[in-house]
């Protein structure tokens, strides 16, 4: 596997990042030009025309099946379904969600290597990887979570063989600069009761399946966890938790910033993000008795620490959250993607806004952008990049990723839209202005036929999947190919084209 000169390229990525401009800075510049304007400071009512043009049925290289509707010029293949078989003989587990490419290697660096979350829950087996964390049979079943690594070359893939398996309802996570993932169990399951382990943390996976240990971070927090970045320079983990109107920001800062593999099992300290000047601010909808006010908005932000990170959970909210907000830490609606480019992360709070009957934290969802301070490592802004005030503008985007040209690009994850390209879920575009484009749309309606012809009849239900999720969207380090998911029934694309178009 060359694991040493995958490493090293891992770490002259990381470095590189590092003292790279960020071609965020055209984002930001545009937000305040937008606020001066007061323009859609309640939320964009519908998408903008798309950079790449129109979309339209476009057949699978692998397939023939139109399973995705794509721009002009764009091509994909499929790959790694639920229920094949893999090459170190296990079976592909179900629930692909969040995903991340780790590493490149092979002769002239053809190869990359991409870790993907299965978010199982209870199952009939355990994904059958070297590194396993509850065995336990709980309830009549075992834990089914966990990942996968997925080995492509030139858009095929050439290998795929589990990493970690016992873990719980794996969403999303996040990548590492020395090309190793970070899954999330989005759960306070506890099945000590039954012979089982505590769930609710977060694991290390390596593309070397003998590296990966199956040991929770505990200090990293017991939460509803979703997702996490590392900022390569201070080696500090940032961590959202998905779990309605009561989920908090987090920061781990690592005991041991080594850029390796099991440095972040050394410990640390769990931190929980707060509004300056304002005890436990409202980060759920536009106006009202909440912190933000509009589109553009920057909030000063500083940190407290969490004493207790594994304490249990208490009425639905996490420990960690219950004790940050007792010391004024800020709440979001329900935090799900996170991603970091150059010096600011990109954060998804899935549910910001109101629902019909004005509730908050029920809405269409936004994008935010942190940004830590060069001169105060404690504080840092978070400006709202993005609101939806329509489900046609937003369907609750979860899964984020940025490409390495600085374009920001998010799943959808609410119900099937019916749009001007059909019906289904996306993948949206961000502008330069921080304004949504439609860059995809899932096409899976399969039948008995299309399965028979595919080779895949039994392994899942032939139906109409177009109002399933997209996930873990994640490009290659070149930016030539994007790998995403559908959750169900289970798929992963590699996407290539004429990027240049446009800003992705």
């Amino acid at each position: 596997m060359e694991i040493s000169s995958i490493n090293r390229r891992a770490l002259l990525r990381g470095s590189a990042k590092a003292g790279a401009a960020t071609a965020l800075a055209g984002v930001l510049g545009g937000l305040m030009t937008r606020q001066a304007m007061a323009a859609h400071t309640n939320g964009q009512l519908a998408p903008l025309a798309s950079p790449y043009g129109p979309l339209f049925p476009v057949k699978d290289q692998e397939t023939g099946l139109e399973l995705l509707k794509l721009p002009r010029g764009f091509t994909y293949r499929s790959m790694s379904w639920t229920g094949d078989k893999m090459t170190d003989g296990g079976i592909v587990a179900p629930r692909h969600d969040g995903m991340g490419v780790v590493s490149v290697g092979g002769a002239g660096g053809q190869d990359t290597y991409l870790i993907r979350n299965h978010e199982v829950q209870g199952a009939s087996s355990l994904i059958d990887a070297p590194a396993q964390y509850d065995t336990a049979v709980q309830n009549g079943q075992l834990i089914g979570g966990g990942c996968d690594v997925l080995k492509v070359r030139n858009g095929k893939l050439i290998e795929n063989y589990a990493t970690i398996g016992g873990t719980f309802n794996n969403c999303a996570g996040g990548v590492t600069p020395w090309g190793t993932w970070i899954t999330c169990e989005e759960t306070f399951y506890d099945g000590t009761a039954q012979g089982g382990k505590k769930h609710g943390y977060v694991f290390e996976c390596s593309i070397d399946p003998r590296q990966t240990t199956g040991q929770p971070l505990v200090a990293m927090g017991r939460l509803y966890h979703e997702a996490i970045a590392v900022d390569p320079v201070t080696g500090y983990v940032y961590e959202t938790e998905d779990r309605r109107n009561v989920s908090g920001f987090y920061r781990f800062k690592p005991n041991d910033t080594t850029p390796a593999y099991g440095a972040l099992a050394k410990g640390g300290k769990l931190q929980a993000a707060k509004v300056a000047g304002v005890d436990q601010a409202k980060l759920l909808a536009l106006g009202g008795s909440n912190a933000v006010s509009e589109v553009g908005q920057t909030l000063e932000i500083e940190w407290v620490d969490i004493d207790n990170p594994d304490a249990d959970p208490v009425g639905g909210a996490s420990g960690p959250y219950l004790e940050g907000l007792g010391k004024g830490a800020l709440t979001m609606s329900r935090g799900e993607g996170i991603w970091q480019h150059g010096d600011t992360i990109a954060i998804v709070d899935t549910a910001f806004g109101r629902d019909g009957s004005s509730r908050d934290g029920r809405g269409q969802g936004a994008v935010w952008i942190y940004t830590p301070s060069t001169s105060d490592p404690e504080r840092g802004t978070m400006t709202l990049l993005y609101a939806a005030a329509s489900e046609v503008a937003g369907n609750n985007p979860d899964n984020i990723t940025i490409s390495p040209r600085g374009g920001i690009l998010t799943c959808d994850d609410g119900d099937a839209v019916e749009d001007e390209f059909g019906r289904g879920n996306r993948l949206m575009g961000y502008t330069d202005h921080g304004e949504a484009y439609i860059f995809a749309k899932n096409n899976i309606n399969l039948s008995d036929a299309d399965l028979a012809a595919m080779g895949r009849s039994g392994q899942f239900t032939a139906k109409d999947d177009r109002g399933n999720e997209f996930a873990g969207a994640t490009f290659d380090f070149d930016g030539h190919t994007l790998f995403v998911n559908v959750q169900t029934p289970g798929v992963t694309f590699a996407i290539r084209g004429p990027w240049a178009l446009g800003n992705l």
